[in-house]
């Protein structure tokens, strides 16, 4: 027996190896393929060539690229993501297009896909001051649409000719802000919630508790929609030549144009079908070597980014030459080491700050931040790291991109110079403390919660009991000495009057001219603006060069960095029960909510109603 079992045993052992072996023979070859599909050689530019920016992407702060799970979910499910490119790409792209005699010019077509915190509005403004500064070269930007979104038709009413096709329609019927609220239905399934908060504006609670907004909460929403209106269409009417008073009399009578109609209102500039749009860019450059098209090429293929395997093979001579290092926080802040435009960890950003202040080559850091915030412990961890690198003798610059609320404020109140976009959404100076409990819904199931413990209040944060009135009072007094913290880094970080800063904060959200207004941001200004002054502050004159973190990502470089023994393990968001609840129910539109709140002290300074298109919807 003894002998059969080790028989056996063997068997199972050299069948394990086998297949190990099999897999990673098997995954060297698939990386092998796919790496022969994505190493294509870039596409040679005619004299005269357009370049083709078409907006079907998701337009991030953050770099992405495809990586490798993307690439084995679309083979899997033959769903394509949206393609994502990152702000300063397009940036340097069409810098780059400026100065190239091939351009002739720019057409832009298609419709942004935002997804998670991508498509801000104050990014696409920083892209559209990028086309600005291409015409200036004398070159022309046209645009071709069919149906447009108002987001999208920020972006084309920018061109210098716009062109609509003849069954478009052009919808502009104004913002709105829409979040799910449950309250009832957490009730409903015996999920109790218990919170603590500071500031009357403070409303990230709300989705938890209450089944639609508070008077302050709304209030203040509105507030940012309705100034977010009149920019947008301040900059329309200035685009399109047409007077503020008239666009917002006749889109108080009409707001869905036809093509005739948006040419007639001065919307566009002609109606083309897609063929006679294809004639006169032939006319304006010229005829491709088939005889059957312009001479074009498409941004995806005009950017500078790495080949496959280029960014990990140079990951050692990283900061080689004086360098700024461009350090993105896209996404709710959690604990931990994810990072995924959705969500980012402490731990992962303050891993990057430290290698960048660890390198002597690097001279400058600029931490772009697109974030409504969410823990309290991660973003505090990125604010420690901030300090260390600044007490290293290097200028630490923010640059607030779309939204920088809360704890994406918190990180931001010790740095050497603070800068928003006039519409960057900020403030949120507020904390508050989330505690759901499952005891009525176990015990609806005939499921119950028992505890041995050396103290009452032993497992105070656990899901298994509400809180009691004293435990309440201890965590309401945890919370209002984090805000008592929060508004004191404000006050000295920005040298204000700690009463000043308290009386702009309690939770309220400010734009960001508002916030250059009274004190809560230095200075207004991009993310080129935010790296020329960086440069200034570091004395680095016009010799450096920007690196950026992350970088672009290729399948590959997920490939091998997956295969890699020595690659290190990072701490990703846990699933608790309460997340897994929301999947069980099937609340979909809750589970981000949830994946959120796994601070481990319960503690978030968070702008929860907040998305990547603020008020924009298809």
């Amino acid at each position: 027996m003894k002998k059969f079992l080790s028989e056996v045993f063997r068997k199972f052992a050299v069948s394990l190896v086998s297949t190990i072996l099999f897999a990673v023979v098997f995954f060297f070859l698939m990386g092998g393929v796919i790496g022969s599909l994505l190493e294509t050689p870039k596409p040679k530019i005619g004299l005269n060539s357009f370049l083709v920016v078409d907006l079907t992407m998701n337009l991030t702060e953050r770099p992405g690229g495809l990586t490798f799970e993307d690439v084995a979910e679309q083979a899997l499910t033959e769903e394509v993501k949206p393609l994502q490119l990152h702000l300063l790409e397009v940036l340097d792209a069409v810098k780059k297009a400026k100065k190239d005699p091939r351009i002739a010019g720019i057409l832009i077509e298609g419709s942004f896909q935002p997804q998670d915190y991508g498509c801000g509005y104050a990014t696409i403004r920083e892209m559209i001051d990028g086309l600005d500064d291409f015409k200036s070269s004398g070159k022309p930007v046209i645009g071709f649409c069919h149906s447009p979104t108002q987001l999208d038709y920020l972006v084309y009413s920018a061109c210098d000719e716009l062109y609509i096709d003849p069954s478009g329609t052009l919808l502009l019927n104004g913002l709105a802000s829409q979040d799910l609220f449950l309250g009832d239905t957490l009730k409903k399934y015996g999920v109790g919630v218990q919170v603590v908060r500071t500031g009357r504006y403070k409303g990230a609670v709300e989705p938890f508790t209450s089944t639609g907004y508070s008077p302050e909460n709304r209030e203040q929403i509105q507030r940012l929609l309705d100034v977010r209106w009149a920019d947008y269409l301040g900059f329309v009417s200035n685009r399109r030549d047409i007077s503020f008073r008239e666009l917002k009399a006749t889109l108080a009578t009409n707001y869905l144009f036809e093509a005739d109609q948006a040419l007639d209102a001065g919307l566009v500039d002609g109606i083309l079908s897609h063929d006679q749009m294809i004639d006169l860019v032939i006319e304006r450059g010229a005829l491709n070597e088939d005889g059957d098209w312009y001479k074009e090429v498409a941004l995806i293929d005009y950017l500078d980014r790495p080949e496959p395997g280029e960014s990990l093979e140079g990951a050692d001579v990283h900061f080689s030459t004086p360098e700024i290092a461009v350090i993105y926080v896209e996404g709710v802040i959690v604990d931990g080491g994810v990072d995924d435009g959705s969500m980012v960890g402490g731990a992962e950003i303050v891993s990057r700050i430290r290698t960048a202040w660890n390198d002597e080559n690097c001279k400058a850091i600029i931490l772009r931040v697109n974030s409504p915030g969410g823990s309290v412990s991660g973003s505090d961890a990125i604010l420690q790291e901030i300090r260390r690198a600044r007490a290293e003798g290097l200028p630490v610059v923010v640059s607030m991109g779309s939204v920088a609320a809360s704890g994406g404020y918190w990180i931001a109140t010790d740095c050497d110079l603070l800068l928003a976009h006039e519409q960057t959404i900020t403030g949120s100076i507020g904390v508050f403390g989330l505690l759901p409990n499952l005891q009525d819904l176990g015990a609806r199931f005939g499921a119950s919660f028992d505890a041995v413990k050396t103290h009452p209040s032993a497992d105070l944060l656990g899901v298994s009991r509400p809180k009691t009135e004293q435990e309440m009072k201890v965590l309401q007094t945890h919370v209002e000495s984090l805000y008592e913290k929060f508004t004191t880094l404000v006050a000295k970080g920005r040298n204000l009057p700690l009463a000043d800063v308290k009386k702009h904060a309690e939770g309220r959200v400010w734009m960001g001219l508002d916030a250059r207004r009274i004190g809560l941001v230095q200075e207004l200004g991009g993310l080129t603006h935010a790296i020329d002054r960086a440069a200034a502050l570091a004395g680095l004159g016009e010799d450096y060069e920007v690196i950026e973190m992350p970088e672009v990502s290729t399948p590959m470089d997920d490939f091998v960095e997956m295969l890699d023994s020595q690659a290190q393990a990072r701490p990703t968001m846990p699933n608790s029960s309460f997340t897994a609840l929301a999947e069980t129910a099937g609340w979909h539109e809750a589970k981000q909510f949830l994946r959120v709140i796994e601070d481990s002290r319960r503690t978030y300074s968070w702008l929860s109603w907040y998305r990547g298109a603020f008020g924009f919807h298809p």
